[in-house]
């Protein structure tokens, strides 16, 4: 189960592959300061209206049942966090040429 304290342990990330149940596929990740740095298993979440559940994310209970790590979703996260200092590399790069 995900637990962190300020942003430093595991926490779920995203939401792949949705079915008509309102199932998705999730991520935990171990984070430091809020960033995932590596996936640690993927779970397919179920939304569950009371009864037994096993995980409670974003105040909504669901049914985890354990998946094939998500490679796609993986992928998808580490594009994203490596374009953050891309993206301000270019701009310091951008306002230096134009400050010349």
């Amino acid at each position: 189960m995900a637990f962190a304290i300020n942003g430093c342990g595991t926490r779920y990330h995203g939401q792949s592959d949705k079915e008509p149940d309102g199932s998705y596929v999730a991520t935990e990740w171990v984070t430091l300061a809020y960033v995932p740095l590596i996936p640690i298993r993927s779970f397919r979440m179920r939304p569950v209206k009371g009864g037994v559940y096993v995980v409670v994310y974003a105040s909504q209970k669901f049914q985890a049942q354990r998946v094939p790590l998500h490679l796609r979703q993986i992928r998808n996260m580490y594009l994203t966090i490596l374009s953050v200092p891309v993206a301000a590399a270019a701009l310091v790069l951008l306002l230096n040429a134009t400050t010349r």
